[in-house]
């Protein structure tokens, strides 16, 4: 358990300006923000206020102001900050600011990783390191879960959390007068979701149908169904003039529109995978003059059958499509990202297809929902299982990738009420991709390398990718939103500097793009690119392109490992080429970019390297210290790497 830490703040329960606790979380796959909300869920339970935001929406100028904050973070790639965490990392490393400029804040931190990365939970770490270094003060220890320990993250965060409520929370936060400290098994909504064509609240409406204990009531006739909420709804008074738009597509404002203008197979036909490229034309000046390796957000959408399934196990069918307008129910809680701006008009069935996801396999979180929800003891025996074992969870629902659709279908005395689904149901999230292609050699558009994920589970059923599913029925001649971010991978300013690119697989979406744009750039000679797949024949992507650029006097090595009787991977290719790698590395200051899976390769790329400038290979450095070389050369920004 973590251990609260002796602290020499001034701040006390007498404190009455200690008002509410913030709760900061950078999230990439969820896992983090669905921390962050049980830490609030369980701090709202106490009585107590808190605010959960993302740190990418938090104004980090209020920070030194805080008293109390909690931070929740995951890392990305090989150990850095996960995307949403770069404005709040950014502005703590700013030399000009004072050492002493977060005294007077205290902090508790969790970090979520994974053991089998060379850099476990490091930006938690760097994060924690980094706001004591400015004055801040830790009321506990810094604690790290592993998803590889035998309970995942389960394993740490429990003791953690413990520590917070009982060992901190009581003594840094009072409860404000007046305050409710009464648990009860569901907690007062945090969004509202308001009936347009209805003067009654649906909050109210849903507590209509929940007994004293918070769940669902049940009927007294012999059948034994619980009354829907809509039960309780009047009459639509007014037309709705929303039904049957479900899949209209609202764009942000920091979104422009782009039209699909191609989507082409690039691997042979009967091979195993589905490789596509697209082609995008993008609206906007601004966006069609991207730099290399920018990346592209697409937003998927939930398919109607997904949608369907779940208006009707739930008994909202009735209610889908009538306007509702959705805010904040707490004062200082801002609307997530993932939701539509507060007051902004929709249907549930809109919220439900563009910005929840039925598909995600359910967390914990979930399944403590559905156990205050159940009014069934055959469920309640069932979902206690869940809760204290997260092996019945992993089972259950991870490795089949059962979604929450089939698990409602599974929990059937389960009805969610309106008033919690905005809370209840995880958000449907961007998914992001390097785009493969130079604004330079394609004004105005953009291409796209994406494997269409298709694979059956341990049971046998077959499943596709939620964005692989929506992409393959998206036709040409789309208009969907798109948003360009910036590259996390930047080539040398001097197009003189030698440039090294390794790019297995999909991963060679950004370095096709560098290696377009320094061709532009007349320096194709000192460029070479590295591209694994396993056929020469059937999944080579660019095969064309690669000759193209080998006569224009750039290097294109490809390393086809189901070829020949030995496997061959890139590393290979790699000491293969000691002499020029040295060369270019060690006396030219060469930049090295690595992108693909976060397997064993970029490890393996890397040894390789080393080995290159090694006194085994080429170089005349000593093991340790050509492995020493390496990383200090993508410390200093000689290059990078991008994994997933």
């Amino acid at each position: 358990m973590a251990s609260p830490i002796a602290s020499s703040s001034s701040h006390t329960l007498d404190d009455e300006y200690i008002d509410h606790l913030l709760i900061l979380y950078a999230s990439e796959t969820g896992a983090s923000q669905d921390t962050a909300e049980r830490v609030g869920r369980e701090v709202r339970r106490r009585g107590r206020r808190c605010v959960v935001q993302s740190m990418d929406r938090y104004d980090v100028m209020e920070l030194p102001h805080v008293p109390l904050v909690v931070f929740i973070t995951s890392t990305h790639g090989r150990g850095d900050p996960p995307p949403t965490m770069l404005p709040l990392w950014t502005a703590l490393l700013r030399k000009s600011l004072p050492p002493d400029i977060l005294e007077g804040v205290n902090f508790a931190l969790f970090g979520l990783g994974d053991s089998s990365y060379e850099r476990f939970a490091y930006a938690g770490k760097l994060l924690h390191r980094r706001l004591v270094a400015l004055g801040a003060e830790p009321v506990l220890e810094a604690t790290y879960g592993d998803e590889r320990a035998p309970d995942g993250m389960e394993q740490a965060f429990v003791p953690w959390l413990e520590s917070l409520m009982e060992g901190v929370i009581p003594h840094l936060l009072p409860v404000p007068k007046h305050a409710n400290t009464e648990r009860t098994d569901l907690s007062e909504p945090i969004y509202r979701m308001s009936l347009l064509d209805d003067e009654t609240d649906p909050t109210q409406l849903a507590r209509l149908s929940l007994d004293e204990e918070g769940r669902p009531k049940r009927n007294g006739g012999s059948n034994g169904d619980k009354e829907g909420v809509e039960g309780s709804i009047a009459p639509v008074r007014v037309e709705d003039a929303t039904r049957g738009q479900a899949h209209e597509v609202l764009k942000p404002d920091d979104w422009v529109w782009a039209t699909l203008q191609r989507k082409e197979r690039v691997t042979a036909e009967g091979w195993w995978q589905d490789v596509r490229e697209l082609e995008l034309e993008l609206e906007g000046s601004t966006e069609a003059e991207y730099l290399p390796a920018s990346i592209a957000n697409l937003q998927p959408a939930m398919s109607t059958e997904e949608v369907d399934a779940f208006l009707a196990g739930q008994a909202l069918v009735d209610i889908a499509d009538r306007p509702v307008s959705i805010r904040s129910a707490l004062p200082d809680q801002p609307m997530p990202s993932h939701l539509p701006p507060s007051g902004h008009t929709t249907t549930l069935r809109r919220l439900l297809t563009n910005h929840l996801d039925l598909r995600a396999s359910p967390r914990k979180s979930f399944f403590e929902w559905l156990r205050r929800l159940s009014g069934d003891e055959r469920e309640q025996e069932r979902l206690d299982e869940f809760i204290s074992d997260p092996d019945e969870i992993h089972t259950y629902a991870t490795r089949p990738s059962r979604s929450i659709v089939e698990t409602l279908a599974d929990f059937r005395e389960v009805r969610i009420p309106l008033s919690h689904i905005l809370e209840i149901l995880p958000p449907l999230r961007r998914r992001q991709f390097s785009i493969a292609s130079s604004s330079s050699a394609h004004p105005g558009r953009a291409q796209l390398l994406i494997a269409m994920v298709e694979y059956k589970t341990n049971l046998k059923i077959p499943r596709r990718g939620l964005c692989s599913s929506w992409l393959q029925d998206l036709p040409v001649g789309a208009r969907i939103p798109i948003k360009i971010s910036a590259p996390t991978l930047h080539l040398p300013t001097d197009p003189s500097t030698p440039v090294i690119l390794v790019g297995p697989g999909t991963g060679v979406a950004p370095m096709r793009a560098f290696l377009e744009e320094r061709v532009r750039q007349g320096a194709a000679s000192n460029t070479t690119l590295y591209f694994g797949c396993r056929s020469l024949s059937a999944d080579q992507y660019f095969a064309a392109e690669w000759e193209q650029y080998r006569n224009l006097g750039a290097s294109v090595r490809v390393a086809a490992s189901r070829e020949g009787a030995e496997k061959v991977y890139v590393q290979d290719l790699i000491r293969e080429d000691k002499e020029k790698i040295c060369d270019w590395i060690v006396k030219s200051g060469g930049h090295v970019y690595i992108c693909g899976s976060s397997n064993a390769m970029p490890k393996s790329v890397r040894e390789a390297l080393a080995w290159c400038i090694s006194t085994e290979g080429a170089g005349t450095l000593d093991s340790e210290e050509a492995v020493a070389y390496v990383e200090q050369m993508f410390e200093q920004g000689r290059g990078g790497e991008e994994s997933w």
